[in-house]
């Protein structure tokens, strides 16, 4: 018999621990503003020699999915081409609908020779769209590194980085000569910032979601928030000692929350009649709001609701689940 109460007490407290909010991670925003600033020149329009494919062709395909990736935070964005410098998105709050649409016009199909790659010139032409954006800004520069025309890149990013110290420069790289990747190197290294391998992110999906992160947002895990519930001998409603504890603790959680708001669900077993048992949960609700006010809580913070016997956890057929049942609830008002 005594073995037999110990077990029911230890399934009691167990069903008394479920029924919180589980923790989860906030999305928050690393930028304000970013640029997905991609290399139209004609070494662009050559054929990868890894990938067998166009450049630019796999400049898109990363851009498609990266923006499958990229939460909406609010922030916002355009899409900028360079050598020639060209607008394909104009700056506005990122939606993943519009950019995908806009990525799907970068065209396919230019000329290769006679083109060369000003991308010197290509970056200081962002300083006027820069200059619009406030507070955290990124530039995503997509490029095989073939600057041949016009001012230093590397220079004119020091610059405008100099200028704009919350400017980021990331790069993902399609360079296929030393040359280019130095190039690519050093102008992602001004801020500290990130350089990665396109076929990578092509290929490696984990990269891909990682640089995304590490451009885009970070996670903040949000603090769980535990409401315990307590439980009743049979007809009564008065709290007992042991759940003081309990209830000390949902006192602390509305303390430190005072933004929220709860609902005090009152719960019976099926002995009884009907409305005999709704009085009876709606007692029990009443006893820990009185108890949470009596700790200072604002009556203005709390409702509550009895429901009888109509909402069981267990099976009223046996003691164990009847005492399960005798039962108040905490839940929080979303």
């Amino acid at each position: 018999m005594r073995l037999k109460k110990l077990l029911l007490g230890l399934l009691v407290v167990a069903v008394a621990l479920v029924g919180f909010i589980p923790a989860q991670a906030k999305l928050v925003p690393k930028i304000d503003h970013f640029v997905l600033f991609v290399d139209q020149s004609g070494s662009m329009y050559m054929t990868h020699k890894v990938m067998k494919d166009l450049k630019i062709r796999l400049v898109k395909k990363v851009l498609s999915d990266m923006n499958e990736l990229i939460p909406e935070l609010g922030y916002h964005g355009s899409i900028q081409l360079f050598a020639p410098l060209q607008q394909v998105l104009g700056p506005q709050e990122y939606k993943r609908s519009a950019f995908a649409q806009a990525i799907g016009t970068i065209r396919e199909d230019q000329k290769i020779y006679g083109r060369l790659t000003p991308m010197g010139p290509g970056i200081l032409g962002l300083d006027p769209l820069l200059a619009q954006m406030t507070g955290r800004k990124a530039v995503i520069i997509f490029s095989d590194g073939e600057a041949n025309k016009g001012s230093d890149p590397v220079m004119e990013s020091q610059a405008l980085s100099k200028k704009y110290p919350n400017l980021c420069f990331h790069v993902v790289s399609f360079a296929e000569t030393s040359k280019g990747k130095a190039i690519l190197e050093k102008i992602s290294k001004i801020g500290s910032c990130i350089m990665v391998d396109g076929v990578t992110l092509l290929n490696d999906k984990e990269a891909l979601a990682k640089f995304v992160k590490d451009v885009f947002y970070e996670e903040v895990p949000e603090e769980r928030i535990v409401l315990r519930g307590i439980h009743f001998d049979f007809d009564k409603y008065n709290i007992k000692p042991e759940w003081i504890p309990v209830l000390d603790e949902g006192v602390a959680v509305l303390q430190k929350h005072p933004e929220i708001k709860i609902i005090i669900e009152g719960h019976t077993d099926s002995i009884g009649t009907e409305a005999y048992n709704q009085k009876l949960s709606e007692r029990r609700a009443k006893a820990v709001f009185d108890y949470f006010v009596s700790k200072g809580i604002s009556p203005d913070r709390m409702k509550t609701v009895g429901f009888g016997e109509l909402r069981p956890k267990a099976d009223n057929s046996t003691a164990e689940g009847r005492a399960i049942n005798r039962r108040v609830e905490i839940k929080i008002v979303k």
